[in-house]
């Protein structure tokens, strides 16, 4: 093999191999999680009952402003294209376009960003700053599992707290575009909702899952990775932070590319 052919071989392949060592990380971790909460009977201590829920509280319940006004303006987007929906498909158009582009794809995906921008970067930060300033070595001195107590209930809060705000965008995407469409032109609002209805198929829910569940696992996984990466200088916080945010991101698109994909091809 020519030198030259050797260099592209090892730049072509060095990006993929790391790749695939930082899914196997992150699979390691999720699975950790799972598999000890499942050890437990699916109980947890106490203590971690609490992180679990000021973690659904910070990534879910703070977040619904956010997540309706952007529920809201993609309503009004998805709204004013009544007229042009009547005139070139009929009045079941506006409904599946409901259905494919926001149920199927833009609700999952405007979450996934909302969860990242607000709770990957607060997680990879408040880690990095335990790792530097050696809180997560005293838990450790203290009998404290730093996983269990760190690690498990942001991965299991950050899940639920995705599902249901998803859950949240679609209903109030789908609720104000309904009753925006009578008023610019489109069917009435329970039209529109049947032929949503009628324009899903069972996989949607499925899909639905794939496309809440495991993001969340993996967004909370991706933070909680790149802040424990940090070690003993405050200059690692922002690397870790932008790197959890840029994997996030990339992670949870692909995702979702790979599960629109078996949805539309299976």
């Amino acid at each position: 093999m020519s030198t030259s052919l050797r260099a592209i071989t090892r730049a072509a392949g060095t990006p993929v191999v790391a790749s695939v060592g930082y899914a196997v990380r992150l699979a390691s971790l999720v699975g950790e999680a799972l598999l000890s909460v499942a050890a437990r009977g699916f109980r947890l201590r106490p203590v971690v009952r609490q992180v679990l829920y000021r973690q659904i509280y910070f990534t879910g319940v703070k977040a619904i402003p956010f997540t309706a006004l952007l529920a809201s303006l993609v309503a009004i987007v998805v709204a004013v294209q009544a007229p042009w929906s009547a005139a070139a498909g009929g009045r079941d158009l506006l409904g599946k376009i409901l259905a494919v582009v926001v149920v199927r794809e833009l609700g999952p995906t405007v979450v996934a960003l909302i969860v990242i921008a607000r709770s990957g970067t607060a997680m990879a930060a408040e880690l990095a700053m335990m790792r530097v300033d050696g809180e997560i070595d005293t838990l450790a001195g203290m009998g404290v599992d730093p996983f269990e107590y760190l690690v498990v209930p942001r991965l299991l809060g950050t899940a639920v707290s995705m599902l249901a705000l998803t859950v949240l965008f679609l209903g109030m995407s789908l609720g104000a575009s309904a009753l925006l469409s009578p008023l610019l032109g489109g069917p009435p609002p329970l039209d529109l909702v049947e032929v949503v209805a009628r324009a899903l198929v069972a996989g949607d829910a499925a899909a639905l899952l794939a496309k809440t569940v495991v993001p969340g696992l993996a967004v909370a996984a991706v933070a909680c990775l790149e802040g424990l990466s940090a070690w003993r200088s405050n200059t690692d916080v922002p690397p870790a932070v932008t790197a959890a945010v840029v994997r996030a991101i990339s992670l949870a698109f692909v995702w979702n590319t790979v599960v629109s994909l078996f949805l539309y091809l299976a």
